[in-house]
């Protein structure tokens, strides 16, 4: 770079010099432009975060860091250093000086994505901070879904201190986590069965608001996680007789206690309640009302949904109709809020995910056509259908008890989805093509899991993308030893042996990594990962020739980007992070790396 700089327009000028250097890829001239502006201007926070950008970019997160750690500290209030911070911390796998980071970038502005970072990076912090004003911001991610409220849950159950009762019928970050996920602690659970217990001895006694309003989310908690809370014999009897009570009361038109009935909530659904129609025709106080809609109206809703669901295909096969069988009688999850997200375009949005990658449309321009199969309760076509632009998306299931869900949730918040019962094994009569097919954590629950992606890759028109989902056999090694105890003792696939085999896990000690998975924490879930009646599970060499037998080309693996850059530490080698025999062997000296499951992109030959 030539020239003086010195004044404001001079240093703009230089600085708009060097931006134009670093896009064009001639770096060392970007490096030299920007150091000289900090010599003329020593702390200016715009030159430090480009220097520091350009660091990141090549793989230098220390001196990024320092960098953008000098911005914060000569201009507190420049926003991109903070947020330019926080991505390079986590980056590290520093996510406790992140969070601190993403904080002072979120009270400067408070914003929708600034937010969702800031809930994520609190959902990774090995330390959480103590200060009421964290609390008040976990409560706020919580409550108006920053993110999915389940990947806060524990973040949440760690911030929450079992104590009195009085004092925790007031705690607004309790609450929000009882009403919006599942609680995922053994001591916050032990806690809660316990407060459980003691609102039933005192169904007489009316209480505080505060009390009723903690009944009513322990009730609203109790129904998310498909009553998966153990009790004793006497315990589950002495519920009965009160919700056969109260039903009693109902039909003669006598009073019926709020509490009482909050109470019984905790235990059944209200749908249990003898003449439980008769509670509509009530005014309840505000948490019990909560309940009747929880309890009462959505599921009538559902009811009359399931009736209008159209079907793409028949559900012949054995398996499928066994898998079928397991989520009408288990859907899950039971979700009630999505975080809302920013509409992107294809390409765009790929590249959130694989920022390194230039991606090309499947089309030219126009609305997009988008199939989920597999679509469960409906969180993944909604994320979708808030997320994507132009997007047209239909979504499948096998249960439709689990449309039902989605479509009334999907209905709720105002979104357009194509809703419809179908087998992936018949798919392939409809003759319909997507640019777009998601189905994750579906096709290893099918009876030939193969054949079942062939037939959706047979629905990919030519340079489509594709998302899935399969189990890792290493990853789900720590189930093996569970399953082999459910055999041992005869566990069934009830809410009792359900129950009684958590318990035992909790209890026990002996599965200290099986407690640690949220899917443990609500009865559904619990089924979906230990008693499930087809699963099938692959090492990433096996993916290798799936994806090739489909005519697929990988993308890439989502992972976290702290375990990318430890993986291209181990292999720099250009083209690596596509490469499946490399992954392989970084999972076999890194086996949690997919604890969750295998999740990638792929995209379809001919584009």
């Amino acid at each position: 770079m030539k020239g003086d700089v010195s004044g404001e327009q001079a240093i703009r000028r230089a600085l708009e010099e060097g931006m134009a250097h670093h896009d064009a890829g001639r770096l060392a001239e970007a490096e030299s432009t920007y150091r000289r502006v900090l010599a003329a201007a020593p702390g200016r926070p715009d030159a430090l975060v480009l220097l520091g950008a350009l660091a990141h970019g090549r793989g230098n997160l220390d001196s990024a860091v320092a960098a953008y750690r000098q911005a914060t500290a000569h201009a507190p209030g420049f926003l991109p250093a903070w947020i330019n911070l926080a991505n390079a911390l986590e980056e590290q796998g520093r996510f406790d000086e992140a969070l601190g980071a993403h904080r002072a970038a979120l009270a400067i502005e408070d914003r929708g994505e600034l937010r969702a970072r800031f809930a994520r990076c609190a959902a990774r912090a090995a330390h959480l901070p103590a200060d009421a004003a964290f609390r008040a911001l976990v409560t706020r991610a919580l409550a108006e879904a920053w993110v999915r409220p389940s990947e806060l849950a524990l973040t949440a159950c760690r911030l929450v201190a079992p104590g009195a009762l009085t004092e925790l019928s007031a705690d607004t970050l309790l609450l929000a986590l009882l009403e919006n996920a599942q609680v995922c602690d053994p001591a916050l659970e032990r806690f809660l069965t316990q407060a459980r217990r003691a609102l039933l001895d005192r169904v007489d006694d009316p209480g505080s608001a505060d009390t009723l309003a903690f009944a009513g989310a322990l009730a609203r908690q109790c129904f998310l996680n498909d009553y998966v809370f153990s009790a004793s014999p006497e315990e589950w009897a002495r519920a009965a007789e009160l919700r056969d009570a109260l039903g009693a009361e109902l039909a003669k038109g006598g009073d019926v206690s709020p509490a009482a009935l909050a109470a019984v909530a905790a235990y059944f659904p209200l749908a249990s309640v003898p003449s439980a129609e008769r509670l509509a025709e009530r005014a309840w106080p505000e948490p019990v009302a909560r309940l009747v809609v929880q309890h009462l109206d959505d599921p009538r809703v559902e009811r009359e949904l399931r009736e209008a669901i159209s079907a793409w295909t028949p559900v012949a096969q054995e398996v499928s109709r066994r898998v079928q069988r397991q989520y009408e009688e288990s859907p899950y999850p039971r979700w009630v809020r999505c975080p809302a997200g920013e509409a992107l375009p294809l390409a765009a949005y790929l590249q959130r995910f694989f920022p390194d990658t230039a991606f090309d449309p499947p089309i030219a321009g126009g609305a997009i056509d988008v199939l989920v199969a597999g679509c469960g309760t409906g969180q993944e076509p909604v994320a979708l259908a808030r997320e994507l632009a132009d997007a047209r998306i239909s979504a499948i299931d096998l249960s439709r008890v689990s449309l039902a869900y989605a479509m009334r949730k999907t209905r709720e918040l105002g979104l357009p989805v194509e809703y419809a019962q179908a087998d992936i094994v018949e798919l392939a009569s409809l003759g319909r093509s997507f640019d777009v097919i998601s189905s994750a954590g579906v096709l290893h629950h099918l009876a030939d899991p193969q054949a079942g992606w062939r037939t959706l890759a047979g629905m990919l028109r030519p340079g489509g993308f594709m998302r899935i989902g399969l189990y890792s056999e290493l990853g789900r090694r720590d189930l093996a030893p569970v399953r082999q105890l459910i055999a041992e003792r005869g566990y069934e696939a009830t809410p009792e042996g359900i129950r009684a085999c958590r318990r035992e896990i909790l209890d026990s000690g002996r599965f200290p990594r099986i407690a640690a998975l949220r899917d443990l924490y609500g009865l559904n879930e619990c089924r979906d990962l230990l008693f499930h009646v087809e699963e099938h599970r692959y090492d990433l060499p096996q993916v290798a020739g799936m994806l090739a037998a489909a005519g697929l080309e990988l993308v890439g693996l989502l992972v976290e980007p702290a375990v990318r850059r430890r993986f291209r530490a181990r292999f720099p080698e250009a083209g690596s992070d596509a490469d499946l025999d490399r992954w392989h062997a970084f999972e076999q000296d890194n086996p949690d790396t997919f604890s969750g499951m295998y999740l990638f992109w792929a995209r379809k030959r001919g584009g």
